[in-house]
């Protein structure tokens, strides 16, 4: 994962709640879509959100009644994400790792390990993928299960969007703008700027923009790269089956 990746996020962190209509209520529906998921594998312990940005889904998880951490390249999003769960007195502990390294992580000590987001297409190589996936694999106990989601890129590398359309929010009145303007480098890797326009009870304009760095990979190649590492079980589960936003790749530890 690339420096850029956490200014990215150590940038956004005041503002990232901001992309959702309603972060308190997105963080609800995806306890509602996730927490249903974390049962089938029936193993014990806890689960890591090794790409917890502000805590959306560890929040979520925490809330459904799971033992949760939490971990993230970015330091400020890590900070945000540890006062968001005490103000919804819930025990999550966040810290600070890279997930290709999961340093901060005991082996075989987790039930779960989940990234969610589309945290993996940070990752600059194949190379750094799957040393991510060996990290997970790593932290996993024997038949814990892996969940990782992200964008669905065999569409999207076909069409190679240059824009995202906006989506148009309200707070109290005023109007919330969110898009994206996407800058193809070449055939895989691709410039976010991301804009977040604002109403102010002045009725005047303001815009805050973000610049963020992808590489796109498809979830058929990621669950590729979970069978290399030693992952078993591997499948893709679409949208229409999870109710998820993303596809999601599951696979499970030896």
């Amino acid at each position: 994962m690339s420096q850029s990746a956490e200014s990215f996020y150590d940038d956004m962190a005041s503002s990232y709640h901001l992309i959702f209509d309603d972060w308190d209520k997105a963080i609800e529906r995806q306890r509602a879509v996730l927490a249903p998921l974390m049962c089938p594998s029936g193993v014990p312990g806890t689960i890591l959100d090794c790409a917890c940005g502000i805590g959306t889904q560890a929040l979520a998880l925490a809330r459904a009644g799971y033992d949760v951490e939490g971990t993230d390249i970015s330091k400020t999003e890590v900070e945000r994400a540890a006062r968001e769960a005490a103000l919804r007195n819930l025990d999550v502990k966040f810290r600070v790792d890279d997930m290709r390294l999961l340093a901060t992580c005991k082996a075989q000590d987790y039930g779960t390990v989940v990234a969610f987001d589309n945290a993996i297409p940070h990752l600059d190589s194949d190379e750094e993928v799957t040393k991510a996936l060996a990290a997970m694999l790593r932290s996993l106990r024997p038949r814990g299960k892996l969940f990782v989601s992200l964008r669905d890129y065999d569409a999207l590398l076909t069409q190679r969007p240059i824009m995202l359309p906006p989506s148009l929010f309200m707070d109290n009145g005023l109007r919330r703008i969110v898009h994206q303007v996407w800058d193809w480098q070449d055939a895989r890797r691709y410039t976010v700027h991301l804009y977040i326009t604002r109403q102010t009870k002045s009725l005047d304009w303001q815009s805050t923009h973000f610049v963020g760095r992808y590489r796109a990979i498809t979830p058929g190649e990621v669950a590729t790269l979970a069978a290399v590492v030693g992952f078993s079980d591997v499948q893709i589960l679409p949208s229409t089956v999870t109710g998820y936003y993303q596809p999601i790749v599951t696979a499970v530890a030896p």
